[in-house]
Protein backbone atom coordinates (compact mmCIF):
# COMPACT_ATOMS: atom_id res chain seq x y z
CA UNK A 1 0.00 0.00 0.00
CA UNK A 2 2.70 2.49 0.82
CA UNK A 3 5.09 1.79 -1.53
CA UNK A 4 5.90 4.53 -4.37
CA UNK A 5 5.40 2.07 -7.33
CA UNK A 6 2.16 0.75 -5.68
CA UNK A 7 0.35 3.39 -3.95
CA UNK A 8 -3.08 3.72 -5.69
CA UNK A 9 -5.42 7.15 -4.00
CA UNK A 10 -7.89 5.76 -6.46
CA UNK A 11 -8.57 2.17 -4.88
CA UNK A 12 -7.64 4.12 -1.60
CA UNK A 13 -10.85 6.53 -2.09
CA UNK A 14 -12.90 3.81 -3.35
CA UNK A 15 -12.20 1.41 0.18
CA UNK A 16 -12.38 3.83 2.26
CA UNK A 17 -15.42 5.75 0.48
CA UNK A 18 -17.07 2.30 1.36
CA UNK A 19 -16.70 2.68 4.90
CA UNK A 20 -18.46 5.34 5.17
CA UNK A 21 -21.34 4.08 3.31
CA UNK A 22 -21.73 1.45 6.38
CA UNK A 23 -21.62 4.31 9.16
CA UNK A 24 -18.03 3.79 9.80
CA UNK A 25 -15.72 6.86 11.06
CA UNK A 26 -12.48 5.01 11.70
CA UNK A 27 -10.12 2.53 10.65
CA UNK A 28 -7.11 0.98 11.71
CA UNK A 29 -4.27 1.48 8.84
CA UNK A 30 -0.88 -0.06 9.26
CA UNK A 31 2.28 1.88 8.69
CA UNK A 32 5.64 0.70 7.47
CA UNK A 33 8.94 0.93 9.04
CA UNK A 34 10.74 -0.34 5.75
CA UNK A 35 9.24 1.88 3.56
CA UNK A 36 9.95 4.99 5.57
CA UNK A 37 13.07 4.00 5.93
CA UNK A 38 13.38 3.66 1.76
CA UNK A 39 12.09 7.51 1.49
CA UNK A 40 10.93 9.19 4.82
CA UNK A 41 9.41 12.56 2.92
CA UNK A 42 7.54 10.39 0.37
CA UNK A 43 6.11 8.28 2.82
CA UNK A 44 4.85 10.96 4.73
CA UNK A 45 3.36 12.52 2.02
CA UNK A 46 1.43 9.48 0.70
CA UNK A 47 0.27 9.35 4.68
CA UNK A 48 -0.93 13.01 4.17
CA UNK A 49 -2.60 11.86 0.80
CA UNK A 50 -4.13 9.00 2.59
CA UNK A 51 -5.67 11.56 5.35
CA UNK A 52 -6.93 13.61 2.76
CA UNK A 53 -9.07 10.84 1.44
CA UNK A 54 -10.13 9.66 4.63
CA UNK A 55 -11.34 12.66 5.81
CA UNK A 56 -13.24 13.42 2.69
CA UNK A 57 -15.39 10.81 3.89
CA UNK A 58 -15.63 11.85 7.55
CA UNK A 59 -13.27 8.75 8.72
CA UNK A 60 -10.56 9.59 11.28
CA UNK A 61 -7.98 6.46 11.30
CA UNK A 62 -6.08 5.00 14.01
CA UNK A 63 -2.24 4.57 12.34
CA UNK A 64 -0.76 1.39 13.52
CA UNK A 65 3.08 1.47 14.05
CA UNK A 66 4.62 -1.99 14.32
CA UNK A 67 3.21 -6.02 14.04
CA UNK A 68 4.14 -8.78 15.03
CA UNK A 69 1.01 -10.86 13.59
CA UNK A 70 2.79 -11.39 10.30
CA UNK A 71 5.74 -13.61 12.45
CA UNK A 72 2.92 -15.59 13.28
CA UNK A 73 1.36 -16.70 10.39
CA UNK A 74 3.40 -15.50 7.11
CA UNK A 75 0.94 -16.33 4.81
CA UNK A 76 -0.59 -13.09 5.14
CA UNK A 77 1.83 -11.87 3.28
CA UNK A 78 2.20 -8.88 5.80
CA UNK A 79 5.64 -8.09 6.58
CA UNK A 80 6.16 -7.85 10.17
CA UNK A 81 7.20 -4.62 11.70
CA UNK A 82 9.81 -4.37 12.48
CA UNK A 83 11.54 -7.68 11.17
CA UNK A 84 12.25 -10.45 13.38
CA UNK A 85 15.94 -9.90 13.18
CA UNK A 86 15.48 -5.72 14.43
CA UNK A 87 13.69 -7.28 17.26
CA UNK A 88 16.25 -8.86 18.66
CA UNK A 89 18.91 -6.71 17.79
CA UNK A 90 18.69 -3.17 20.48
CA UNK A 91 21.39 -1.77 18.70
CA UNK A 92 19.31 -1.39 15.32
CA UNK A 93 16.46 0.22 17.13
CA UNK A 94 17.71 3.51 16.93
CA UNK A 95 16.17 3.52 12.94
CA UNK A 96 12.66 2.93 15.04
CA UNK A 97 13.04 5.87 16.99
CA UNK A 98 13.69 7.78 14.48
CA UNK A 99 11.00 6.59 12.19
CA UNK A 100 8.24 6.78 15.01
CA UNK A 101 9.25 9.89 16.19
CA UNK A 102 9.26 11.93 12.69
CA UNK A 103 5.74 10.25 11.88
CA UNK A 104 3.94 11.19 15.39
CA UNK A 105 6.13 14.77 15.45
CA UNK A 106 4.55 15.32 11.78
CA UNK A 107 1.12 14.81 12.82
CA UNK A 108 1.03 15.22 16.33
CA UNK A 109 -1.45 18.33 15.59
CA UNK A 110 -3.23 16.46 13.04
CA UNK A 111 -6.80 16.38 13.77
CA UNK A 112 -7.80 13.74 11.04
CA UNK A 113 -5.44 10.95 13.23
CA UNK A 114 -7.90 9.46 15.90
CA UNK A 115 -4.98 7.95 17.87
CA UNK A 116 -1.73 5.95 17.45
CA UNK A 117 -1.70 2.45 17.91
CA UNK A 118 2.08 1.48 19.05
CA UNK A 119 2.08 -2.54 18.48
CA UNK A 120 -0.24 -4.85 17.50
CA UNK A 121 -0.41 -8.24 18.43
CA UNK A 122 3.48 -7.88 20.05
CA UNK A 123 4.31 -11.13 21.55
CA UNK A 124 2.49 -13.13 18.55
CA UNK A 125 4.55 -16.67 17.57
CA UNK A 126 7.39 -15.41 19.40
CA UNK A 127 9.70 -17.40 22.20
CA UNK A 128 10.57 -15.86 25.58
CA UNK A 129 13.35 -14.55 24.71
CA UNK A 130 11.79 -12.53 21.72
CA UNK A 131 9.41 -11.31 23.99
CA UNK A 132 11.47 -10.19 27.02
CA UNK A 133 12.98 -7.92 23.70
CA UNK A 134 9.65 -6.57 22.98
CA UNK A 135 9.06 -5.61 26.36
CA UNK A 136 11.53 -3.87 26.26
CA UNK A 137 11.22 -2.06 22.99
CA UNK A 138 7.67 -0.86 23.45
CA UNK A 139 7.95 0.48 27.09
CA UNK A 140 10.79 2.88 24.69
CA UNK A 141 8.56 3.67 21.67
CA UNK A 142 5.44 5.01 23.87
CA UNK A 143 7.98 6.87 25.34
CA UNK A 144 9.04 7.76 22.20
CA UNK A 145 5.38 8.44 21.05
CA UNK A 146 5.11 10.83 24.01
CA UNK A 147 8.31 12.81 23.37
CA UNK A 148 6.68 14.15 20.07
CA UNK A 149 3.53 15.67 22.18
CA UNK A 150 0.93 14.45 19.89
CA UNK A 151 -2.39 15.66 20.96
CA UNK A 152 -3.95 11.82 19.97
CA UNK A 153 -3.99 9.44 22.37
CA UNK A 154 -1.66 6.39 22.50
CA UNK A 155 -2.95 2.58 22.66
CA UNK A 156 -1.80 -0.57 21.91
CA UNK A 157 -4.32 -3.50 22.07
CA UNK A 158 -4.23 -6.87 24.51
CA UNK A 159 -5.02 -9.90 22.89
CA UNK A 160 -5.06 -12.65 24.35
CA UNK A 161 -8.60 -14.03 26.27
CA UNK A 162 -6.99 -14.44 29.81
CA UNK A 163 -7.45 -11.72 31.39
CA UNK A 164 -11.06 -12.35 32.19
CA UNK A 165 -10.64 -12.66 35.51
CA UNK A 166 -8.86 -9.61 35.79
CA UNK A 167 -4.98 -11.00 35.89
CA UNK A 168 -3.15 -9.52 33.68
CA UNK A 169 0.68 -10.35 32.70
CA UNK A 170 3.48 -8.38 32.25
CA UNK A 171 3.22 -7.51 28.49
CA UNK A 172 -0.75 -6.79 28.55
CA UNK A 173 0.13 -4.58 31.96
CA UNK A 174 2.39 -2.65 30.10
CA UNK A 175 0.10 -2.26 27.26
CA UNK A 176 -2.58 -1.06 29.95
CA UNK A 177 -0.45 1.24 31.80
CA UNK A 178 1.04 2.92 28.71
CA UNK A 179 -2.68 3.41 27.05
CA UNK A 180 -4.65 6.21 27.19
CA UNK A 181 -7.31 4.85 25.29
CA UNK A 182 -7.77 1.11 26.57
CA UNK A 183 -8.09 -1.74 23.07
CA UNK A 184 -8.06 -5.06 22.90
CA UNK A 185 -9.01 -8.28 20.55
CA UNK A 186 -10.88 -11.31 20.62
CA UNK A 187 -11.31 -14.11 18.93
CA UNK A 188 -13.56 -15.83 21.06
CA UNK A 189 -16.31 -17.87 19.70
CA UNK A 190 -18.60 -17.31 22.86
CA UNK A 191 -20.43 -14.07 23.52
CA UNK A 192 -20.32 -14.56 27.36
CA UNK A 193 -16.42 -14.35 27.31
CA UNK A 194 -16.14 -11.05 24.70
CA UNK A 195 -18.56 -9.43 27.69
CA UNK A 196 -15.87 -10.62 30.30
CA UNK A 197 -13.32 -9.25 28.23
CA UNK A 198 -15.24 -5.88 27.92
CA UNK A 199 -16.08 -6.13 31.81
CA UNK A 200 -12.58 -6.41 32.89
CA UNK A 201 -11.18 -3.28 30.39
CA UNK A 202 -13.67 -1.28 32.20
CA UNK A 203 -12.53 -1.03 35.62
CA UNK A 204 -9.57 1.23 34.10
CA UNK A 205 -11.57 3.72 33.65
CA UNK A 206 -11.26 4.74 30.30
CA UNK A 207 -12.51 4.61 26.37
CA UNK A 208 -12.38 0.98 25.24
CA UNK A 209 -12.25 0.09 21.61
CA UNK A 210 -12.51 -3.70 20.42
CA UNK A 211 -9.81 -3.45 17.50
CA UNK A 212 -10.26 -6.57 15.63
CA UNK A 213 -13.74 -8.85 16.06
CA UNK A 214 -15.49 -10.93 13.20
CA UNK A 215 -13.75 -14.29 13.31
CA UNK A 216 -16.22 -16.08 10.84
CA UNK A 217 -14.35 -19.63 11.00
CA UNK A 218 -14.77 -19.23 14.52
CA UNK A 219 -18.72 -18.87 14.78
CA UNK A 220 -20.56 -21.51 15.89
CA UNK A 221 -24.06 -22.90 15.13
CA UNK A 222 -25.55 -20.96 17.92
CA UNK A 223 -24.30 -17.68 16.33
CA UNK A 224 -22.20 -17.16 19.11
CA UNK A 225 -19.25 -14.32 18.38
CA UNK A 226 -21.06 -12.59 14.75
CA UNK A 227 -21.71 -9.66 14.01
CA UNK A 228 -25.45 -10.13 14.88
CA UNK A 229 -24.65 -10.57 18.68
CA UNK A 230 -21.34 -8.74 19.10
CA UNK A 231 -22.95 -5.65 17.84
CA UNK A 232 -25.42 -5.01 20.59
CA UNK A 233 -22.91 -5.98 23.25
CA UNK A 234 -20.72 -3.38 22.34
CA UNK A 235 -23.31 -0.80 21.58
CA UNK A 236 -24.67 -1.39 24.91
CA UNK A 237 -21.22 -0.99 26.27
CA UNK A 238 -20.63 2.05 24.26
CA UNK A 239 -17.10 0.16 23.08
CA UNK A 240 -15.80 1.41 20.10
CA UNK A 241 -15.12 -1.67 17.27
CA UNK A 242 -12.99 -2.07 13.90
CA UNK A 243 -13.32 -5.08 12.24
CA UNK A 244 -10.20 -7.53 11.33
CA UNK A 245 -10.30 -7.06 7.39
CA UNK A 246 -12.34 -4.99 4.86
CA UNK A 247 -11.61 -5.35 1.27
CA UNK A 248 -10.03 -8.60 0.26
CA UNK A 249 -6.75 -8.26 -1.06
CA UNK A 250 -3.15 -9.04 -0.95
CA UNK A 251 -3.48 -9.29 2.98
CA UNK A 252 -5.25 -11.96 2.55
CA UNK A 253 -7.24 -11.25 5.65
CA UNK A 254 -10.45 -13.98 4.31
CA UNK A 255 -7.68 -16.63 5.43
CA UNK A 256 -7.83 -18.10 8.91
CA UNK A 257 -5.58 -18.68 11.33
CA UNK A 258 -4.50 -21.80 9.99
CA UNK A 259 -3.20 -21.02 6.96
CA UNK A 260 0.11 -21.14 7.37
CA UNK A 261 -0.46 -24.68 7.55
CA UNK A 262 -3.00 -24.95 4.98
CA UNK A 263 -1.98 -22.40 2.19
CA UNK A 264 -5.38 -23.36 0.68
CA UNK A 265 -3.64 -23.33 -2.63
CA UNK A 266 -5.96 -23.10 -5.55
CA UNK A 267 -9.11 -23.66 -2.87
CA UNK A 268 -9.96 -20.42 -1.16
CA UNK A 269 -11.07 -21.01 2.80
CA UNK A 270 -15.11 -22.17 2.30
CA UNK A 271 -16.08 -19.18 5.20
CA UNK A 272 -13.73 -16.29 5.53
CA UNK A 273 -11.76 -15.02 8.04
CA UNK A 274 -12.06 -11.44 8.52
CA UNK A 275 -12.60 -9.43 5.22
CA UNK A 276 -16.06 -7.74 4.89
CA UNK A 277 -15.48 -6.76 0.82
CA UNK A 278 -15.01 -8.75 -2.22
CA UNK A 279 -12.03 -7.23 -4.54
CA UNK A 280 -14.93 -6.20 -6.85
CA UNK A 281 -16.21 -4.29 -3.67
CA UNK A 282 -19.39 -6.28 -3.72
CA UNK A 283 -20.30 -7.94 0.03
CA UNK A 284 -18.89 -11.38 1.44
CA UNK A 285 -22.31 -11.62 2.87
CA UNK A 286 -24.96 -9.35 1.97
CA UNK A 287 -26.82 -9.56 5.41
CA UNK A 288 -23.51 -8.61 7.31
CA UNK A 289 -23.22 -4.94 5.99
CA UNK A 290 -26.87 -4.02 6.49
CA UNK A 291 -26.87 -5.72 10.01
CA UNK A 292 -23.34 -3.29 10.39
CA UNK A 293 -25.76 -0.25 9.01
CA UNK A 294 -28.80 -1.16 11.33
CA UNK A 295 -26.17 -0.96 14.36
CA UNK A 296 -24.25 2.43 12.92
CA UNK A 297 -28.19 4.22 13.19
CA UNK A 298 -28.80 3.70 9.75
CA UNK A 299 -26.05 6.22 7.89
CA UNK A 300 -27.73 9.45 5.75
CA UNK A 301 -30.78 7.74 6.68
CA UNK A 302 -33.27 7.21 8.76
CA UNK A 303 -34.56 3.97 11.52
CA UNK A 304 -37.94 2.91 11.28
CA UNK A 305 -40.39 3.79 14.59
CA UNK A 306 -41.98 0.85 13.67
CA UNK A 307 -39.23 -1.82 15.06
CA UNK A 308 -36.40 0.66 15.77
CA UNK A 309 -34.03 -1.47 13.49
CA UNK A 310 -35.50 -0.94 9.64
CA UNK A 311 -33.55 1.78 7.97
CA UNK A 312 -35.08 3.87 5.36
CA UNK A 313 -32.75 6.00 2.56
CA UNK A 314 -34.63 8.70 0.55
CA UNK A 315 -33.01 9.98 -3.19
CA UNK A 316 -33.61 12.88 -4.46
CA UNK A 317 -32.67 12.19 -8.73
CA UNK A 318 -35.84 10.96 -10.32
CA UNK A 319 -35.42 7.62 -12.35
CA UNK A 320 -37.52 4.58 -13.37
CA UNK A 321 -38.61 1.66 -11.11
CA UNK A 322 -35.88 -0.48 -12.41
CA UNK A 323 -33.09 1.94 -12.37
CA UNK A 324 -34.23 3.25 -8.72
CA UNK A 325 -34.43 -0.80 -7.91
CA UNK A 326 -31.09 -1.02 -8.97
CA UNK A 327 -29.64 1.73 -7.18
CA UNK A 328 -31.36 0.49 -3.96
CA UNK A 329 -29.12 -2.90 -4.61
CA UNK A 330 -25.99 -1.40 -4.86
CA UNK A 331 -26.40 0.31 -1.07
CA UNK A 332 -26.95 -3.22 -0.39
CA UNK A 333 -31.31 -2.57 0.23
CA UNK A 334 -34.18 -2.67 -2.23
CA UNK A 335 -37.36 -0.61 -2.54
CA UNK A 336 -39.10 0.07 0.72
CA UNK A 337 -42.17 -2.25 2.02
CA UNK A 338 -44.63 -1.27 3.29
CA UNK A 339 -46.81 -3.47 5.34
CA UNK A 340 -49.02 -1.18 8.10
CA UNK A 341 -50.51 1.85 8.23
CA UNK A 342 -48.41 2.95 11.05
CA UNK A 343 -45.54 2.24 9.12
CA UNK A 344 -46.69 3.98 6.10
CA UNK A 345 -47.25 7.25 8.41
CA UNK A 346 -43.86 6.44 9.37
CA UNK A 347 -42.53 6.43 6.09
CA UNK A 348 -44.69 9.46 4.77
CA UNK A 349 -43.14 11.72 7.73
CA UNK A 350 -39.74 10.82 7.18
CA UNK A 351 -40.37 11.95 3.15
CA UNK A 352 -41.75 14.68 4.05
CA UNK A 353 -39.26 15.89 6.14
CA UNK A 354 -36.75 15.37 3.68
CA UNK A 355 -37.28 18.78 1.95
CA UNK A 356 -36.66 17.48 -1.77
CA UNK A 357 -39.19 20.01 -2.92
CA UNK A 358 -38.66 18.56 -6.80
CA UNK A 359 -40.20 15.00 -5.13
CA UNK A 360 -43.69 14.80 -5.16
CA UNK A 361 -44.08 11.30 -5.54
CA UNK A 362 -41.47 8.30 -4.46
CA UNK A 363 -41.14 4.81 -6.33
CA UNK A 364 -41.63 2.57 -3.48
CA UNK A 365 -41.39 -1.89 -4.19
CA UNK A 366 -44.95 -3.01 -5.04
CA UNK A 367 -44.91 -4.19 -8.66
CA UNK A 368 -47.39 -5.96 -10.25
CA UNK A 369 -45.80 -9.26 -10.19
CA UNK A 370 -44.96 -11.59 -13.48
CA UNK A 371 -48.40 -13.06 -13.65
CA UNK A 372 -49.83 -9.45 -14.61
CA UNK A 373 -52.43 -9.95 -12.04
CA UNK A 374 -51.05 -9.77 -7.86
CA UNK A 375 -49.23 -6.72 -6.43
CA UNK A 376 -46.00 -8.19 -4.98
CA UNK A 377 -42.55 -6.80 -3.19
CA UNK A 378 -40.04 -7.08 -5.15
CA UNK A 379 -37.17 -7.62 -2.76
CA UNK A 380 -33.33 -8.26 -4.10
CA UNK A 381 -34.95 -8.65 -8.05
CA UNK A 382 -36.99 -11.15 -6.75
CA UNK A 383 -41.13 -10.74 -6.54
CA UNK A 384 -42.15 -11.94 -3.39
CA UNK A 385 -46.10 -12.07 -2.04
CA UNK A 386 -47.49 -9.13 -0.66
CA UNK A 387 -46.40 -9.73 3.12
CA UNK A 388 -50.11 -8.02 4.48
CA UNK A 389 -52.61 -8.28 1.66
CA UNK A 390 -55.09 -7.00 4.32
CA UNK A 391 -53.36 -3.79 4.21
CA UNK A 392 -53.58 -1.14 1.47
CA UNK A 393 -53.13 2.82 1.01
CA UNK A 394 -54.73 3.16 -2.51
CA UNK A 395 -55.66 7.03 -3.35
CA UNK A 396 -59.54 6.57 -4.50
CA UNK A 397 -59.97 5.02 -8.00
CA UNK A 398 -56.52 3.62 -7.87
CA UNK A 399 -54.98 1.06 -8.76
CA UNK A 400 -55.58 2.04 -12.54
CA UNK A 401 -56.06 -1.42 -14.09
CA UNK A 402 -54.18 -0.86 -17.10
CA UNK A 403 -51.62 -3.57 -18.60
CA UNK A 404 -48.66 -0.72 -18.34
CA UNK A 405 -49.27 1.12 -14.89
CA UNK A 406 -47.52 -1.65 -13.07
CA UNK A 407 -45.18 0.06 -10.20
CA UNK A 408 -46.61 2.27 -7.12
CA UNK A 409 -45.21 5.26 -5.91
CA UNK A 410 -45.81 6.74 -2.29
CA UNK A 411 -47.49 10.34 -2.28
CA UNK A 412 -45.58 12.69 -0.57
CA UNK A 413 -48.84 15.14 0.20
CA UNK A 414 -50.84 12.16 1.60
CA UNK A 415 -49.52 8.90 1.94
CA UNK A 416 -51.43 7.32 -0.51
CA UNK A 417 -50.39 5.05 -3.20
CA UNK A 418 -50.86 5.27 -6.92
CA UNK A 419 -49.52 3.16 -9.74
CA UNK A 420 -48.14 4.63 -12.61
CA UNK A 421 -46.13 2.93 -15.99
CA UNK A 422 -42.66 1.58 -14.82
CA UNK A 423 -40.72 4.19 -17.04
CA UNK A 424 -41.73 7.64 -15.49
CA UNK A 425 -39.02 8.64 -13.21
CA UNK A 426 -39.74 9.52 -9.86
CA UNK A 427 -37.92 9.81 -6.68
CA UNK A 428 -36.96 6.57 -4.60
CA UNK A 429 -36.79 5.30 -1.04
CA UNK A 430 -34.82 2.21 -0.24
CA UNK A 431 -34.95 0.38 3.22
CA UNK A 432 -33.31 -2.69 4.49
Amino acid sequence: MWQAETFDPVKIDQEIGLGQNLGMNTMRIFLHDLVYAQDPTGFKNRVTTVLQIADKYGIKPILVFFTTGAIANPSTKFAASPSLATLITPSAWSSLQTYLTDIVGTFANDARVLAWDIWNEPDNGLDANAVQNVIQLLSQAFAWARSANPTQPLTSSVYKDDYTSGNFGTLEQLQINNSDVVSFKSVTDNNGTFLQLITALQKFNRPIIATEVVHRNLIPSNGAGSTINILPIVKSNNVGIIYGGFVNGATRRNFPPDSWQNPYVGIPPSVWYHDLFRNDLTPYLLEEIRNIKHFNDCPFGYQSKVDNFTCYNTYPTPVNFTNGQAACMNTYSTLVTINSAFENSDLRNYISSSNYSNCDRFYIGLYKGEDWLSWQWQLRGKNVPYVNPTYRNWKNGYPINSPTFNCVVLNKADGTWTNQPCYNTDCYICGY
